[in-house]
């Protein structure tokens, strides 16, 4: 549960970044703006997971929802299911019922979600606070590397990468520890 929180939590940061528009070569200062200028409040995606414990890739699809103080992101399929990332906890909700983790009980997503809800917020400092970001291109191509500061983090998470042309984000890379990659693409 951990890793997949892991994965939404980079979809959820990219999915702040949809509808902005790259102005000439992208730093810091540019990518708070485009974070900042335009939030789409939901995007439709196709998620591929690749893994060294899966005989072959699994491709999912549905919708990314950004609301006030949560994110939630709704699988249609191959299952439908619903992960919901909330101030203090977050949810499942699927076939087999609903679980939930409280960040109470598990500090290093709790550090997740205070930063996904300083990114919510617009924060680009707090980011950079705790992901070092590497920004390449300009407004016609552009990617972003983030790798956490954090060694709790860092212990299950690579690096996430963004990838986008003009002012659309349309391809976000997870990449964990254990040879785990999350290949998103977003359709505004």
């Amino acid at each position: 549960m951990i890793k997949q929180l892991l994965r939404f939590v980079a979809l959820a940061v990219a999915l702040l970044s949809l509808g902005a528009s790259a102005a000439g070569a992208l730093s810091v200062a540019e990518l708070q703006r485009l974070i900042q200028s335009s939030a789409k409040p939901a995007v439709r995606f196709q998620e591929v997971r690749e893994s060294p414990w899966l005989s072959a890739p699994v491709t999912s699809s549905g919708t990314m929802h950004s609301k006030p103080d949560a994110l939630e992101k709704r699988v249609e399929s191959p299952r439908q299911e619903t992960w919901r990332l909330l101030p203090d906890r977050i949810e499942w909700v699927g076939a087999g019922g609903t679980k939930q983790i409280l960040f109470s009980q598990a500090p290093a997503l709790a550090a997740l979600s205070d930063v996904m809800r300083r990114v919510v917020a617009g924060d680009i400092v707090a980011l950079e606070r705790d992901f070092r970001i590497q920004l390449s291109g300009d407004e016609r191509v552009w990617r972003a590397q983030l790798q956490p500061r954090s060694a709790e983090v860092g212990r299950h998470l690579e690096q996430v990468e963004l990838q986008g042309t003009g002012g659309q984000l349309q391809v976000i890379i997870v990449v964990e520890r254990q040879g785990e990659r999350t290949t998103t693409r977003l359709n505004p």
